[in-house]
């Protein structure tokens, strides 16, 4: 068995890993323990199989779900030894959202001091969880909390190290084909993969976010205004690249200065829905080496799950002809959030705000690399000081998300540049 690790930048960049007999995961990462992660909308399968099934039809507006008290159940982390006896497999698969909650609050029990989450099961996540176990999936040992506003992969009971956390049957993944970096056509395998799904993976594709999800908040969808915020070129000439490319792939059918009006829902529905399935696969895909030798890229239920952070010692680890994994590198107690490890040292900020939407503290050595690897760029964080920008981002009333996004990013590059500078002068 040998480690896998999740792919940053370049997209779907392949790492080359030798194992034994049968494939094993590899990809670059991120390591960050992520500021912003998805709440996931029931909604979405249902949305995309209208619009490929009817390619003509006005889209309908998706309005963003909210979790509800009638159909979420809360529990406090104290109950979750006996949760586990009880009730193996009885709560709901996890997903994620930010500590604002992307546009709406986690409902939540009364916390209790020192409580350190509280589990919560919705029956879409149930269904997930349902369909997997099904599959022979492995996931008794886990559930889904919410931290503190933030939701996770909670431990369920104690776990040593050197025992599996999950296990994902790799027949449960979706492979999006053997493509190079451009995310552009494992997008396209998975918009067809979702028209044409006979319902096996219906209970995964209900929890994806959907294309109206406030989680879609990576430059990509940044307006005019917030690209020119991040004052760093290199992240706006990539975003308006990949615009120009999806335009491309849906040629006259992508909407322009002359669709008519009568047209331009549809016009632009279909790009919106090009758009989400390649941040889709820029956010979570996996690159597996298979069977053949190529590189696989794979969306694999559950493990795109887990909250991210720097100092896990959790690994993913499998082989493709077997079963996808997630592995505790220390002790969890029953009651923690379990996080893995997103990316590599040399992962920079600019980096992970471009693919995931966050701005990661710990990455400074990465950003002086940045900053030292593009001098051409750095020009353009002169346009503001960084006390302005401070200023600015702690301001009344907030800033929308993208734009204090946009500031974080540029904060932190200046504060490369500066580190860097005092670096070649001491």
């Amino acid at each position: 068995m040998t480690r896998m690790e999740r792919r940053v930048v370049p997209p779907l960049l392949l790492v080359t890993i030798s194992c034994c007999s049968g494939a094993i995961l590899t990809a670059h990462s991120c390591c960050i323990e992520r500021s912003h992660l998805h709440q996931h909308r029931p909604q979405t399968y249902r949305y995309l199989r209208a619009v490929h099934g009817k390619p003509l039809q006005l889209l309908p507006t998706v309005q963003p779900r909210l979790l509800n008290t009638e159909r979420c159940r809360l529990r406090r982390v104290s109950d979750v030894h006996m949760l586990a006896q009880k009730k193996k497999g009885g709560n709901g698969a996890p997903t994620k959202i930010s500590a604002k909650g992307f546009g709406s609050a986690v409902v939540r029990a009364k916390a209790k001091p020192g409580e350190v989450g509280t589990l919560l099961t919705d029956p879409a996540y149930e269904a997930l969880r349902s369909w997997l176990s099904a599959e022979g999936a492995s996931l008794d040992k886990v559930g889904i909390a919410d931290f503190d506003g933030l939701r996770g992969v909670i431990a369920m009971q104690n776990i040593q190290a050197g025992e599996e956390i999950i296990s994902i049957p790799a027949n449960c993944a979706l492979d999006l084909g053997t493509q190079g970096d451009d995310p552009i056509p494992p997008a396209l395998q998975l918009l067809s993969a979702i028209a044409t799904d006979d319902g096996r993976r219906q209970a995964y594709f209900e929890v994806l976010p959907s294309p109206d999800s406030p989680d879609l908040c990576t430059p990509d969808f940044f307006s005019e205004k917030e690209l020119q915020m991040l004052q760093w070129p290199p992240i706006v000439r990539e975003v308006r690249a990949r615009s120009a490319a999806l335009r491309k792939v849906l040629g006259s059918a992508a909407p322009t200065g002359d669709t008519r009006r009568e047209e331009m829902a549809v016009a632009g529905g279909r790009l919106r829905e090009l758009k989400w399935a390649a941040w889709i696969v820029l956010s979570r895909v996996l690159t597996v080496l298979g069977p053949d030798g190529a590189g696989h890229k794979l969306l694999i239920p559950f493990i795109d799950m887990f909250n991210h952070r720097a100092s896990s010692r959790h690994y993913l680890t499998g082989r493709t002809d077997r079963s996808l994994r997630v592995v505790a590198g220390t002790r969890v107690a029953a009651g923690e959030q379990i996080y893995i490890v997103y990316g590599t040292e040399a992962t920079s900020n600019a980096e992970l705000l471009a693919h995931y939407g966050f701005i990661d503290p710990t990455a400074a050595a990465a950003d002086e690399r940045l900053v030292a690897m593009n001098p051409d760029a750095v020009p353009a964080l002169q346009a503001t000081s960084a006390e302005a920008d401070k200023e600015m981002l702690s301001s009344e009333p907030t800033l929308p998300r993208n734009e204090q996004l946009a500031l974080q990013l540029r904060l932190a590059l200046k504060r490369a540049v500066a580190n860097s500078q005092q670096g070649s002068t001491a």
